[in-house]
């Protein structure tokens, strides 16, 4: 019998929106695909879980060869990829043997990571997705740190990185006007993930952080399900009429960029 389900990847998929996007999805009878660095036990746990509807794949996206020799990107006929996989100001010093004067290499890290390893990727599946007759969804995780407005105090790096994953979307969709292929960017605010956790809310006292949340837009933190239930929405056939868009998910954050301070 024929595999009829819409066939997705998500790369990053063990940990905070990629997670949440990989249980959503499976949930609503997709194939899904995730990738993974070093999360090797959760991501036998999402398997062993979802037996048949899920598979990892091991993927340092910083790394060009390693994505050459990713044979999985080509073996499959992608409905849609979620571009989700990154490295955040904190989550980037465990990233590799980092220096630790003026954070080159960590600088170094975030673009490799959180840029070229999304356009590197694209490089490597665009031949087989231009081949397809149906539409096939691209959708890029950036933030509104750099994919909407610029914030005081933020990671240089990062915002330059989160900026690049905007407008190479935007380009991909200036290149991608007459094909298959439909383009999409997500800019979150302030979500409530492993990377956000370990950025600013574990340094914070259980005082802090309830002041912190107060001062955020619509006075709440998003969770990864607010991202996973939209992504999952931009995954369907309707979603070609917003083929281009730039979205700001901040909650206002993106418009009222004062609140940060």
């Amino acid at each position: 019998m024929t595999n009829s389900r819409k066939k997705v990847l998500v790369t990053g998929g063990t940990q905070g929106i990629g997670a949440a996007t990989v249980r959503h999805l499976v949930g609503k009878g997709y194939e899904v695909h995730f990738t993974y660095r070093r999360s090797a036990k959760i991501a036998d746990e999402i398997c062993a879980k979802y037996p048949g509807q899920t598979y990892a794949h091991k993927l340092d996206q910083g790394v060009a060869d390693e994505i050459k020799n990713a044979t999985f990107l080509n073996e499959h006929s992608w409905d849609g990829i979620v571009f989700n996989a990154a490295l955040g100001s904190a989550t980037v010093k465990s990233y590799g043997e980092q220096g630790d004067d003026l954070a080159t290499g960590n600088d170094e890290a975030m673009i490799r990571v959180n840029a070229l390893g999304p356009l590197w990727i694209y490089k490597m599946v665009e031949k087989n997705l231009l081949a397809r007759e149906k539409h096939s969804k691209l959708i890029f995780i950036s933030s509104v740190g750099g994919g909407i407005n610029t914030y005081p105090c933020f990671s240089l790096s990062d915002g330059m990185s989160k900026s690049a994953v905007s407008f190479l979307a935007r380009q991909l969709a200036a290149g991608n006007t007459h094909t298959t292929i439909d383009v999409i960017s997500i800019c979150p605010g302030a979500v409530e993930t492993p990377m956000s956790v370990a950025s600013i809310l574990s340094k914070l006292s259980p005082e802090e952080r309830e002041a912190f949340i107060k001062t955020q837009a619509k006075k709440r933190l998003a969770q990864p399900e607010d991202l996973a239930y939209w992504i999952h929405q931009f995954l369907q056939e309707e979603s070609t009429l917003f083929h281009g868009a730039n979205i700001d998910a901040s909650m206002g954050l993106g418009v009222r960029p004062g609140i940060v301070t």
